[in-house]
C-alpha cells in the first residue's frame, strides 16, 4: 500500500512516497502503523509523537489528506498524504509545536475556586467536556485560532518566541473556559470573569461560524461555544451603561 508521508526539514517540505508492508492480508493499518513500520524500514530518522495509543493523550494528531486526525485510531488507505497539523508550528516533520495553545490559559482563569468541598458533584455536562484529549483538531478550519496565523497579529504560528501563548483563543481554550464555568465550586463572580475572558479571547467570531469539529466528538459547538455566547449576551445585558 503506497502512501505519502510529508517531512520538514531546515525550513523545507519534502513528499516521500513510502510502501507499506501489511502483516496480513485483511490488516486494516492505523496511520500510525505506517508511521512506525516507515521508521524502521527505510526512514529511521522520521520524526512524530505518539503516546497512548488509546486515543487517550492526543499527541499523535497528524494532517490526513489536509485534515487533522489522530494517527492511533485513523485508518490509512492507499495514496494517502500524512503530514504535520497545518494549525501549528511545524518543529520537525511531524511534529508541531504544541505549547503555545496551553500556555495560552495561564493567567486567564481565576486562581483558585472557592473551596475545595468533595461532596459537591459536577454536572454531567461538565464531566463530557472532561473527555478533551487536547488533541488540538478542533484548530482546524477555526476563524478565531486563524487570526494567530496572520502575520498583522501578535505573532505568527511560526515566529512566537519559546513561552509565549497564542494571543487569541481557539475551541480548547473555550472548552477550558466554559469547564470552569461548569465548575460547582467557581462562585458567581468568577464565572462572569470567565466569560470576560472568553470575550477578550475573541469569542464574538464565533458568532458567524458554522461550528467546530472536536477530533474524540465532543459537541463544541452547542456545549461550549454557544453556552459561552449566551453568557456573553447575559452579561452584556446585566450591565449598567456607561
Amino acid at each position: 500500500m503506497k502512501v505519502e508521508i510529508v517531512t520538514y526539514r531546515n525550513g523545507e517540505t519534502t513528499v516521500v512516497e513510502y510502501d507499506y508492508q501489511r502483516r496480513s492480508d485483511d490488516e486494516k493499518p492505523m496511520v500510525l502503523d505506517v508511521l512506525l513500520q516507515a521508521q524502521v524500514s527505510g526512514m529511521p530518522d522520521l520524526a512524530f509523537r505518539y503516546g497512548c495509543r488509546a486515543r487517550n493523550c492526543g499527541v499523535c494528531t497528524v494532517d490526513i489528506n489536509g485534515r487533522p486526525r489522530l494517527a492511533c485510531r485513523a485508518r490509512i488507505r492507499e495514496g494517502d498524504t500524512i503530514s504535520a497539523m497545518a494549525t501549528l508550528p511545524v518543529l520537525s516533520d511531524l511534529v508541531v509545536r504544541r505549547d503555545s495553545i496551553a500556555r495560552q490559559m495561564r493567567g486567564r482563569l481565576p486562581a483558585q475556586v472557592s473551596g475545595n468541598d468533595l461532596n459537591v458533584e459536577a454536572s454531567a455536562e461538565y464531566h463530557t467536556l472532561t473527555a478533551c484529549v487536547e488533541c488540538y483538531a478542533c484548530l482546524h478550519g477555526c476563524p478565531m485560532h486563524a487570526q494567530n496565523l496572520e502575520p498583522q497579529g501578535a505573532g505568527t504560528a511560526g515566529t512566537l518566541e519559546a513561552g509565549e501563548g497564542y494571543r487569541w483563543g481557539n475551541p480548547f481554550s473555550l472548552l477550558k473556559l466554559q469547564m470552569r464555568r461548569l465548575d460547582p465550586l467557581v462562585t458567581e463572580p468568577e464565572k462572569e470573569a470567565v466569560v470576560a475572558q472568553a470575550v477578550e479571547l475573541g469569542l464574538e467570531v464565533c458568532i458567524d461560524c458554522p461550528g467546530c469539529k472536536c477530533g474524540i466528538g465532543i459537541d463544541l459547538k452547542n456545549k461550549v461555544v454557544k453556552a459561552l455566547l449566551d453568557a456573553a449576551e447575559q452579561n452584556s445585558a446585566q450591565s449598567p451603561p456607561d
